[in-house]
């Protein structure tokens, strides 16, 4: 029989063979989970997309959403083309963008030419968005002349009551703003961000070069008007705009520059050099704050121009004083003051916009371009007046 004191010996024995056949197997169980986490990773590796691939994909993503919005919009685009005559003269001198024309309450003309993108071969089309430039100052104009309708700034105001830092702020009014009659220098516009704050401190200190009273066309004027709408309406600027403008005048393909590709149908903007169509460096918008940051299609300008007319903004008479010119110049607040029209112009790299309708409100000539410099769009107007009158 065996002792105890054997017994005990050989069940420690057993007890570290175990133990180190335990080890064992555990060490044998992470090199292989170490093995095929290595090949796992040579494969991960071998199939990963460059950098380049990876950009490449992105876009590609990003433009079959486009694409899948587009479709979706496709059946919303209603092409209207009653005046043979005025369609031909506008393939004619090459015109590129879209243009709506209204007579007597009838769209004679809702229509694209050329192209919005020449590289992807897209066409222009009704609902094209295009950047307005200076043409959304009479939004910024509008804004507040709604906001004196309801008591909450007088155009007769000092700018002083607003921005007590401002210069020359007890003299220049809203109204020296609205007609660009203030006599401030204006901001120096850079290329990158800049937020509304540092931009109104920044047209602050540039300081005045003459008192207020004679014309002087600045985009200052209305970066610091759209300042004074978020501030006394309690909103946003954008949102104030969206809310009390682009809904009510049923703006639907209107908007703020950080959505601009998001648009189904965004233009690329081009500038013609020797011939040849380039597309020409856009600064960060936030540069024009104000006075050169909204896009829309031109079929949305009708809808804004429209809504001005019917009084669905403002009332008859926030409607005078807006078309009552300010100075020699004949600029009102937001539009020029023709004998017989009313208009604005607005022009960014690449985009060449004019925006005009008759005092009796009648007709309607609005024309988007996305190349900057091929047609001097006040004659193309004045023709396409003429031709309206032919019929």
């Amino acid at each position: 029989m065996t002792s105890p004191t054997r017994r005990r010996t050989a069940k420690r024995r057993r007890k570290k063979l175990n133990n180190r056949a335990k080890l064992l197997l555990g060490l044998i169980a992470v090199m292989i989970c170490f093995m095929i986490w290595n090949a796992l990773q040579r494969d991960s590796e071998e199939n990963k997309p460059s950098q380049a691939t990876a950009a490449a994909t992105g876009t590609d993503q990003k433009k079959a959403v486009k694409k899948k919005k587009a479709e979706k919009t496709d059946k919303q685009i209603k092409t209207v083309d009653r005046n043979q005559k005025i369609s031909n003269y506008l393939k004619e001198i090459g015109f590129s963008g879209t243009a709506v024309i209204v007579r007597n309450g009838e769209v004679i003309t809702n229509k694209g030419f050329g192209y919005a993108d020449r590289k992807q071969h897209i066409q222009n089309n009704p609902l094209t968005s295009y950047y307005v430039g200076s043409s959304q100052k009479a939004l910024i104009a509008t804004a507040i002349l709604q906001l004196e309708e309801k008591g909450k700034l007088q155009t007769s105001d000092p700018v002083s009551t607003y921005l007590p830092n401002f210069p020359n702020g007890q003299t220049i009014t809203l109204k020296n703003l609205l007609t660009h009659t203030s006599g401030i220098n204006g901001h120096i516009e850079g290329n990158g961000a800049i937020t509304p704050d540092d931009l109104i401190k920044d047209i602050e200190r540039q300081g005045i070069k003459r008192q207020p009273g004679v014309w002087d066309y600045k985009d200052s004027n209305y970066s610091v008007l759209a300042y004074i709408v978020a501030e006394v309406s309690g909103e946003s600027y954008e949102q104030y705009i969206t809310n009390h403008i682009f809904k009510p005048a049923g703006m639907t393909h209107a908007g703020f520059y950080k959505t601009y590709d998001k648009e189904p149908y965004s233009a690329v903007g081009y500038k013609l050099n020797s011939g040849k169509t380039v597309t020409p460096y856009i600064p960060d918008l936030s540069q024009l704050y104000g006075a050169g940051d909204i896009y829309m299609s031109a079929i949305d300008m009708y809808k804004f121009d429209r809504a001005l007319i019917d009084g669905k903004l403002y009332s008859q008479k926030s409607y005078e004083k807006m078309f009552t010119p300010g100075s020699s110049s004949t600029y009102g607040m937001g539009f020029y003051v023709a004998p017989g029209s009313y208009s604005n112009h607005g022009v960014m790299p690449g985009f060449n916009i004019l925006n005009s309708f008759s005092k009796s409100g009648q007709t309607v000539v609005i024309l988007f371009s996305n190349i900057q410099n091929n047609a001097k769009l006040g004659q193309v107007n004045n023709k396409i007046y003429q031709l309206l009158n032919q019929e």
